[in-house]
């Protein structure tokens, strides 16, 4: 580059923070350690052994073997046990997918999850997992983790209060605010 010339173009990325993908991350993994369906570092081979004999549906998220991903969906489907990898991206996650435009993304691993769980137990369709051929075949069903322990009795509690009431009503309920916080850090019913 020259004095004074055109100076070379520069692709603009968005400031990140470090620190704030280490809190996001690190609250993922509390969270997920909360509800006894993350298994850790269990191996994809581990995975498809565990969910053999479960029903079509019954999902788990552990670590990924693959060091560029954090986390990896197990899943039970019609045509056995798949994995897809779960991508951490500019602050979002979403499912490992050739088809990017199609993949939606959020900023906690458990509103992934949700979202495809949610979409499952409406009917499901618009979502489809991959074959290696590209082809279309599997309705995506997420419907139940399997959990390697007994959650808490406090999270059990959450998780049945979530179910019978929204965000909005928790603001309502006669609790203290630590306690509401506590309902809000997990709002899903399972």
């Amino acid at each position: 580059m020259t004095a004074g010339g055109p100076s070379p173009t520069l692709s603009v990325v968005p400031a990140r923070s470090t620190e704030l993908d280490l809190q996001r991350i690190g609250k993922a993994v509390q969270t997920l350690h909360d509800s006894c369906w993350y298994w850790g570092s269990l191996s994809g081979k581990q995975a498809k052994a565990l969910l053999r004999s479960q029903d079509v549906g019954t999902f788990l998220i552990r670590d990924s073997e693959n060091c560029a991903f954090l986390f990896s969906l197990s899943v039970k489907t019609t045509r056995g046990t798949t994995s897809v990898r779960v991508q951490y991206v500019d602050g979002h996650f979403k499912l490992d997918s050739d088809v990017n435009a199609d993949t939606p993304e959020f900023n906690c691993v458990l509103r992934l999850i949700d979202y495809y769980r949610r979409d499952s137990l409406q009917g499901g369709g618009k979502h489809y997992w991959l074959e290696p051929s590209g082809r279309r075949e599997v309705v995506v069903k997420l419907i139940k983790p399997l959990r390697h322990s007994v959650p808490s009795l406090q999270h059990r509690c959450r998780t049945l209060i979530n179910l019978h009431t929204s965000e909005n009503d928790i603001g309502r309920l006669p609790l203290p605010p630590a306690l509401k916080r506590f309902l809000r850090d997990y709002p899903y019913s399972y």
